[in-house]
């Protein structure tokens, strides 16, 4: 078993609750992590032998510059299933979205939505 990792992908779009949220860019980070068997592509050192994670990458930015949502959890919820649908050899896939600076009136480090096969 292994994992791959996508850490801290970075995007200035419109999602939010607010109506204005809507109109105004804020920052997002998305972190993807997927388990499977990375022995045969250790092995073979052919892309053909594991996930690629470029295509995993790809997909979320398109999830993520795509049309506004109102909530973190309905992007990482199409972020999540997007994901486990890529390739069949993914046995878990975790998503982290996060709002870097969200309108929530105390300062703050961001707001962070989990979805994964755990939780």
């Amino acid at each position: 078993m292994g994992r791959i990792n996508l850490r801290q992908m970075r995007f200035h779009t419109c999602h939010g609750a607010l109506p204005h949220e809507q109109h105004v860019a804020q920052e997002f980070w998305v972190d993807v992590s997927m388990d499977l068997n990375l022995g045969p592509a250790g092995e073979s050192d052919r892309l053909a032998d594991t996930v690629n994670y470029g295509e995993a990458a790809a997909l979320v930015e398109k999830i993520m510059m795509g049309p506004p949502v109102r909530l973190l959890e309905t992007l990482a919820t199409r972020i999540y299933h997007g994901v486990r649908d890529l390739d069949p050899r993914i046995e878990r896939v975790e998503v982290r979205v996060v709002k870097v600076d969200p309108p929530i009136g105390v300062p703050s480090g961001g707001v962070e939505v989990m979805v994964g096969d755990d939780g």
